[in-house]
């Protein structure tokens, strides 16, 4: 996986710990766990994604 791919999930992930809220602090455990599970469903979709076209390229 290309480096930019992986500075944009790492930013994207972090990003979601300082969204500001109208009470109390900006990380919270909520916001976390969202990041996380954003950034693991998108590095999830694009090795799906990668994988289906190296599947393409071989066949054809």
């Amino acid at each position: 996986m290309s480096m930019p791919v992986l500075t944009l999930l790492g930013a994207a992930q972090d990003s979601v710990a300082y969204v500001a809220q109208r009470s109390g602090p900006p990380a919270t455990e909520p916001y976390m766990w969202a990041g996380y599970a954003i950034t693991i469903g998108v590095l999830f979709g694009y090795i799906a994604l990668m994988a289906s076209r190296i599947s393409k390229s071989k066949n054809g």
